[in-house]
């Protein structure tokens, strides 16, 4: 080195510096994460709104099936009081039968006793007592008959069955005795022949029965003129019959029951009649009903037509 020589200094620019600073040129990593934190919550609300979209749809086949199972359940133990109730109802209708078969067996042999008995008891001027125990005995028998005919009851012989012909008949069967009780019997039948599947025995007892109570109902009341009119008469579907009679009618409480087994207004009446007529009107799919309509009581019933 030369003395006396002065010496080259050098200086460096800031704006190399400020030409590589990190805000002219960010950080690429740094810019990455963020991104992908972006992505990832995102991805995150999706995937719960999925999840909750999933857990509602499981939700609502879970309340579907608790509620069929609900139903089932109630529909079974509908099924197995019902079962209960017949099973009971059979066992009691068993029972009941028997009874009275029982019963029948002790007043048969009673019976003949006392018609071995009779002549004797002629004699010494007795015979009245016989023919009352006698009749006891036979309306037991009858009664028996009755009763058991309501718990098992035959099985009808069905075919096709003009209730225009079938009430005529009853028509002309009771017209003698209304002749000699002075009562205006008649009866309303349509032109065209009205058919039902039925019967015939079955339905011709239901009349007759309601017929009976008819008669004795207007001879009750003698505050008019008796009158009972037959009206058979199509109603929609279904052929009508109706025993109308203007007798001493029937209070509330007895309309109620009335078709109720044993239950009975009369002094020797047994209750059974109108029980077993409304028993084979619905064996044969029908209805039975009681009215009572201007000062008239009116006993219905409707079979299907066909």
């Amino acid at each position: 080195m030369k003395a006396g020589k002065p010496l080259k200094t050098f200086h460096f620019s800031t704006e190399m510096k400020q030409s590589v600073s990190p805000s002219t040129y960010p950080n690429d990593k740094t810019f990455l994460v963020h991104e992908l934190q972006m992505k990832k919550g995102e991805l995150t609300m999706d995937d719960l709104k999925h999840k909750q979209a999933e857990l509602e749809s499981k939700s609502l086949e879970l309340e579907q099936e608790i509620i069929d199972k609900q139903q089932t359940l109630m529909n079974l133990h509908q099924a197995i009081q019902t079962a209960t109730s017949k099973f009971q109802a059979a066992s009691a209708s068993h029972l009941a039968a028997g009874l009275a078969h029982e019963i029948r067996n002790p007043l048969t042999t009673i019976k003949g006793f006392i018609q071995l008995l009779k002549p004797e008891l002629q004699a010494d001027r007795k015979k009245e007592f016989a023919d009352v125990a006698l009749d006891e005995i036979n309306r037991a028998n009858t009664l028996l008959t009755e009763f058991l005919s309501v718990l098992k009851p035959g099985s009808p012989e069905k075919r096709k069955l003009s209730m225009n012909k079938l009430a005529e008949s009853i028509l002309k069967l009771f017209s003698s005795e209304s002749i000699l009780k002075d009562i205006q019997f008649k009866g309303t039948f349509p032109e065209d022949e009205l058919y039902v599947w039925a019967d015939e025995n079955g339905i011709k007892q239901v009349l007759v029965n309601l017929l009976k109570n008819a008669f004795e109902a207007v001879e009750g009341n003698p505050a008019t003129r008796p009158e009972i009119t037959l009206v058979v008469s199509k109603l929609e579907e279904n052929v009508s019959v109706s025993v109308i009679d203007n007798g001493s009618g029937i209070d509330q409480l007895s309309l109620n029951k009335i078709f109720t087994p044993f239950y009975t207004t009369k002094a020797e009446g047994t209750g059974i009649g109108l029980a077993i007529s409304k028993q084979i009107i619905e064996s044969h799919g029908g209805q039975m009903s009681v009215a009572i309509e201007h000062n008239k009581t009116i006993f219905k019933f409707a079979l299907p037509a066909v």
